[in-house]
């Protein structure tokens, strides 16, 4: 019993840790960007292309920042995390939420500088609505799609775990369609795909390897448990007959 205790105790400390360490992190590494972003942009605010290079830095940091949040939503339903252990599962959970919230917030930066830049071709019209952007329509079209399924994801997401809510978790699994319309609006929109497109095939490559192993792992696990139970079956008729 006071074993118990202590190791409940020792956890909850653990956890309590990671919780921190976390929190001090989603502080502290966004503070240091902002000034060396400051820093390095210092001489060009006054330029008329500082908004679209404002713009194009929160997009690169939101895609960024979107991989990381889909690639751990996927790790933390996948069957290889009780292999592969990767922190506490407290703190996987608060990293997601803070990752949802980042994306979030850069994708909205991103698009109020887009919006208000007036040489882009885009527009409040076209940043809120597909097919009105005047700069590659096509490109920013999906941009604006995946900011609402974004959205829906973000108001469902509250709803995790409550009963009568089930169809949360459908919704939830936009974010695998979120990503890869992401990953086509930052392929054909981004003047500079030439430059990036080693980040795009990596993070790509690797989003899609998580989705695929995890079909896979999880087709595993059905068989083994369908043989189990009928091994089960097979017993009980053997005991029977």
């Amino acid at each position: 019993m006071e074993e118990a205790m202590t190791r409940g105790a020792g956890e909850r400390v653990a956890a309590g840790a990671h919780a921190t360490t976390i929190a001090v992190l989603a502080f502290v590494l966004p503070l240091c960007a902002g000034v060396t972003t400051a820093l390095a942009v210092g001489s060009t605010i006054h330029s008329r292309n500082f908004p679209w290079i404002s713009a194009r830095a929160l997009g690169i940091a939101a895609y960024l920042s979107l991989t990381a949040l889909v690639a751990l939503g996927l790790w933390m339903r996948h069957p290889w995390r009780f292999k592969l252990r990767l922190g506490h599962a407290e703190s996987r959970l608060r990293t997601h939420a803070i990752l949802a919230v980042s994306t979030v917030g850069l994708v909205v930066a991103h698009l109020v500088f887009l919006a208000t830049d007036h040489y882009a071709g885009v527009g409040w019209a076209g940043a809120l609505v597909p097919g009105m952007s005047h700069y590659r329509t096509l490109g920013v079209g999906l941009g604006v799609s995946a900011l609402y399924l974004m959205g829906a994801i973000s108001l469902t997401a509250r709803f995790a775990g409550r009963r009568g809510t089930r169809h949360w978790l459908g919704v939830h699994r936009l974010a695998i369609v979120t990503f890869a319309v992401t990953w086509f609006h930052g392929v054909i929109s981004g003047i500079d795909v030439v430059v990036l497109r080693p980040l795009y095939v990596t993070t790509g490559a690797f989003i899609a390897m998580l989705c695929v192993t995890r079909l896979f792992a999880r087709r595993e696990e059905r068989v083994f448990e369908q043989i189990g139970t009928d091994a089960d079956q097979d017993h009980q008729l053997a005991g029977i007959a």
